[in-house]
């Protein structure tokens, strides 16, 4: 393979009539999406769109979106993927810094395609067949493309508060898929459940790994929480869920209840952070034969390792290991290569590097950095060891982890030992700065739980019995509801700010809707 819209192209030759995507009603054979997403290359190249493009697409979890990245690939552009719920300043910020050419947006399943000029309707999936011939006569233009070439550039949110765009050219990106694909347990007819937005790298990949894979991709709305997630898993007769914790707790919740309902579930999948031990543990006591492979990595590269199935089971807390080809080494401050089980931060080297930053040229060079002229070196700002046997083990970004009278803590540490306590159903630390303690903030697992000063204080007498005594979190809030991100990712930051807020002299001026998080 040598873009990414080859796997499509690839499927569709081996089996046409495989079904590629489910999506409520919808059902797209590989042959009918090929031919599809070939027109709408046609038509994008009708509106304009050339070799080198930036196309932003709303990526909502749905058959167009597929259709549409591919189409943009098909046409020689670049894809840039955002949430359907982006605010519109910050969509507007992407496609000009970007410099894209077009934004394809739905409303109602309606899409349009937004240029400098005003808007137009795009021919909706019924419209881009081959029969359609004011479509299908919107010749494509002899390929130009080169593996160097972006085939997509997916925003991450920065410090600074502006996202930045980590450009993915097709060879990085083709190269992910086969490394992913040979290391994870995905087979030929499987169904993957995929309720993590198209616009996350991690759902996104989901589109490439099934095609790659022989399976169908059942996509779900990402909202979808709680029973619906439950009942919509059930249905599908998923044999695999792509999940990030989030998923694994609530599921873990409901598998208490209804035990063995999830027959067709083999194996879950896990990215973004680490899922609770004792979530998983009540999922393979409900689900007997269910598997999982955890995961860790970054969209500067893609994905970093990956476990065997049930790994964890030997190597409790282990991410996995490195994808074929590549390297990662454990680094001190000074950048010197540290031995099997030092903490220190992941440095990766391999053919999935990314790019770097759109227009971010210093960026760029301060986390990608070369080498003897020729070895490109990601410093991830992760933290973690490697053991003997080449496992790594992460406990965190760098802004999670902090020091208690001269000791290293790690976030990632409380929380583990906080899940697996008898009452919390999510844990989030947050870590001190000057002026602020330290707050462990806790979603309780029973609803009715009102005291919650002697829930904090027998959190903290079970805390003490599993971690040492700086580690102890100095205070525990409690939350109806953990804040989460667009991409269903505990929002760590959003839980900063309301401690700002709840520091802020003059909060009593501010409104209440613009600082409310539970």
């Amino acid at each position: 393979m040598k873009y990414l819209h080859e796997f499509l192209e690839a499927a569709a030759a081996a089996s046409p009539e495989h079904v590629a995507i489910e999506c409520g009603e919808t059902r797209l054979t590989t042959a009918r999406l090929a031919e599809t997403s070939r027109i709408a290359a046609a038509w994008l190249a009708s509106q304009g769109v050339k070799h080198g493009d930036r196309v932003v697409v709303e990526a909502s979890n749905s058959a167009m979106t597929v259709v549409l990245i591919h189409a943009v690939n098909m046409a020689g552009g670049c894809f840039i993927p955002v949430h359907p719920s982006t605010p519109t300043e910050q969509r507007a910020y992407i496609a000009q810094d970007a410099g894209a050419v077009l934004i394809l947006s739905a409303k109602s399943e309606t899409w349009t395609a937004e240029t400098i000029s005003g808007r137009v309707a795009v021919p909706d999936l019924a419209d881009l067949r081959s029969e359609n011939a004011a479509i299908a006569n919107g010749l494509l233009p002899a390929s130009t493309l080169i593996g160097e070439d972006l085939a997509c550039m997916i925003y991450t949110s920065g410090s600074t508060g502006r996202p930045k765009g980590v450009t993915c050219p097709h060879r990085q990106a083709v190269f992910a898929v086969g490394a992913i694909a040979e290391a994870l347990d995905y087979r030929a007819g499987d169904r993957i459940f995929c309720a993590i937005p198209l616009s996350f790298d991690y759902g996104l990949y989901q589109v490439f790994l099934a095609l790659a894979s022989g399976c169908t991709l059942c996509l779900e709305d990402p909202g979808i929480g709680g029973l619906g997630l439950f009942k919509a898993l059930k249905q599908s007769s998923a044999d695999v869920l792509a999940a990030v914790p989030v998923m694994i707790e609530t599921l873990a919740v409901l598998g208490r209840r209804k035990p063995g309902e999830l027959p067709a579930l083999r194996l879950i999948t896990n990215t973004g952070a680490a899922p609770s031990p004792k979530s998983i543990r009540v999922l393979r006591d409900a689900f007997p034969g269910l598997g999982f492979q955890l995961m860790y990595g970054l969209t500067e590269c893609k994905r970093v390792s990956i476990a065997p199935v049930d790994a964890d089971l030997a190597r409790p807390g282990t991410c996995g290991v490195p994808l074929r080809g590549t390297r990662v080494e454990v680094v001190d401050e000074a950048g010197q290569a540290l031995p099997p089980g030092k903490t220190g931060e992941f440095v990766v080297s391999g053919p999935h590097l990314m790019a770097g930053y759109w227009n971010a040229q210093a960026l760029t060079d301060a986390t990608y950095r070369t080498r003897h002229a020729t070895l490109r070196r990601l410093h991830t700002g992760d933290y973690g060891r490697m053991d003997a046997e080449g496992y790594l083990y992460c406990e965190g970004r760098r802004d999670d982890i902090f020091k208690v009278r001269g000791f290293r803590v790690s976030c990632t540490e409380i929380e583990a030992a906080c899940a697996e306590a008898e009452d919390v159903q999510h844990a989030v630390m947050v870590p001190p700065t000057a002026g602020r303690s330290g707050t462990l903030f806790v979603s309780p697992g029973s609803a009715d739980l009102r005291d919650h000063t002697d829930a904090g204080a027998k959190l903290r007498r079970f805390l003490a019995g599993r971690l040492e005594p700086h580690k102890v979190p100095e205070k525990i809030r409690y939350l109806a509801q953990m804040p989460r991100t667009a991409n269903n990712k505990f929002d760590r930051k959003a839980l900063v700010r309301l401690l700002e807020y709840e520091a802020m002299p003059e909060r009593a001026q501010i409104e209440k809707k613009e600082v409310s998080l539970v």
